[in-house]
């Protein structure tokens, strides 16, 4: 009895021993990385484009790990039918898309060391009965500020043209920012140009979707441009 109790007295001071000597410290979690944020379609758009490319913003992660994404596109709000899910590095993934029919999409942020985000706010969008009925505009084409353009001052002018084969009234949503990809900037511009406010020494983004009268819609390049 005497020798179990000298085993255990010993024990107990190599583990107390162990502490004082600052042993190694439990490993820390690593981090979720952030939620992606929905970009293209946007919701409730009306598409006639039927081969349709789905944006999303990137994510980042507080550990600095790889990230990639993970889309699901499904028939119901509650993804009971998830018709397609994928995996890509990329912010952005195309789908070839039924007529005449609702989908709903959402996305999240997978990291290297298997940690993800929750899930995006859900977007729905339509696509229509008959590609025929209506044409969409064409793909936004820039004016300026030249792609790459380097300028000067704090009022920027973004210009671009776009047309409709059927004469249909066009509007226009901006996307603009300091981030690749921008985020929705200004919706439903009737005109093909707005003026926007910058700082110096930033590279700013920007593109365009032109929506017609029917709800059809395109987007457009990424653009960019540099202040000074």
């Amino acid at each position: 009895m005497k020798k179990i109790y000298i085993l255990l007295v010993i024990c107990l001071l190599l583990f107390s021993c162990s502490n004082d000597d600052g042993g190694p410290a439990p490993d820390l979690s690593n981090l979720d990385p952030s939620i992606p944020s929905l970009i293209y379609p946007t919701n409730n758009l009306v598409c006639t484009n039927f081969n349709l490319e789905f944006d999303w913003s990137a994510a980042s992660d507080g550990d600095n790990d790889s990230i990639t994404f993970v889309i699901d596109i499904a028939t119901d709000s509650e993804f009971a039918t998830v018709l397609f899910t994928a995996v890509t590095s990329r912010t952005l993934r195309a789908f070839t898309l039924e007529k005449g029919t609702t989908y709903y999409w959402r996305v999240k942020a997978r990291d290297s060391e298997g940690n993800e985000s929750e899930y995006s706010p859900t977007q729905n969008f339509f696509t229509e009965p008959d590609a025929g009925v209506n044409t969409a505009p064409t793909v936004p084409e820039l004016i300026t500020p030249l792609l790459g353009e380097r300028l000067s001052g704090a009022n920027i002018t973004l210009e671009w043209t776009a047309t409709d084969s059927e004469d249909d009234a066009l509007s226009y949503d901006l996307y603009f920012g300091d981030t690749n990809p921008p985020l929705l900037f200004a919706e439903n511009i009737d005109v093909s140009s707005f003026d926007v406010t910058v700082s110096p020494g930033i590279v700013y983004y920007w593109r365009v979707v032109a929506k017609d009268s029917n709800q059809a819609a395109t987007m457009g390049q990424l653009w960019n441009f540099r202040t000074e």
